[in-house]
């Protein structure tokens, strides 16, 4: 387990699939590289619409969920790109989306979900990986390389007159995959850990009972121990 961070970027996107995943996968590293001075954007592809129980507007409750779980962590932003829960697909337009996110941040370092985890074990136990996860760590791969950094790629967003305002190429200098079952960075969470379980407390409509909380306990301890909880990456240093 590392204690320091490896490195220290000015501006970081951190992309989840459903409200509440950058927050359980990487909440604690999130806290520490905003405490560091990073910019933090936060992308969330779905709307969450299949998470809870009895929920007149499910999508509607778990947007202000991320509201304030997004300001718990620091997040000088958030966006929500609306894909419906459950259906995601990592082709058009959910690339095109996240290429104009990484033009318009112009990120050093991108956090997402790892697309290879079918499953992980935690504590003798298997989860089955989500597929909407799968399918948001595939699409931010492919919008990192080759289109986000191409001009052939989305011209539109380039030109002055597009409403999103004549972005530019751009290409992180890395990219740290959560969720992911064979990790190979293992990050010290101990200092963040507090401001992690308070945003996914934030996400009441998916922690009935401290469910959540208790899942995100388990799996700091996976990674690290009770004592000093850690969070689990696979590292990939692009240049």
């Amino acid at each position: 387990m590392q204690a320091e961070l490896p490195f220290h970027p000015s501006r970081v996107v951190a992309v989840g699939a459903h409200p509440d995943d950058v927050e359980y996968f990487a909440g604690a590293t999130l806290v520490r590289l905003r405490a560091s001075g990073a910019q933090l954007t936060l992308v969330v592809c779905t709307d969450g619409g299949r998470g809870g129980r009895g929920l007149a507007d499910p999508a509607g409750v778990r947007r202000n969920e991320q509201a304030r779980a997004a300001d718990v962590v620091g997040a000088d932003a958030w966006i929500g790109l609306g894909h419906p829960d459950g259906a995601l697909a990592p082709g058009e337009p959910l690339r095109s989306e996240l290429v104009q996110e990484i033009r318009r941040v112009r990120p050093e370092l991108v956090l997402a979900h790892d697309p290879r985890t079918v499953w992980t074990v935690v504590t003798g136990l298997t989860q089955p990986g989500h597929s909407d996860h799968r399918a948001a760590g595939q699409a931010l791969l492919d919008a990192v390389y080759p289109r986000a950094p191409s001009p052939n790629f989305h011209p539109w967003q380039l030109a002055s007159e597009w409403p999103g305002g004549g972005l530019r190429p751009w290409y992180p200098r890395e990219i740290w995959l959560f969720d992911t079952a064979h990790p190979d960075l293992v990050l010290d969470a101990a200092d963040g850990f507090a401001r992690k379980l308070e945003a996914l407390r934030a996400h009441a409509s998916q922690d009935e009972g401290g469910g959540l909380v208790d899942q995100a306990r388990r799996l700091g301890a996976h990674w690290g121990s009770a004592e000093r909880p850690a969070e689990a990456f696979v590292r990939l240093r692009l240049y």
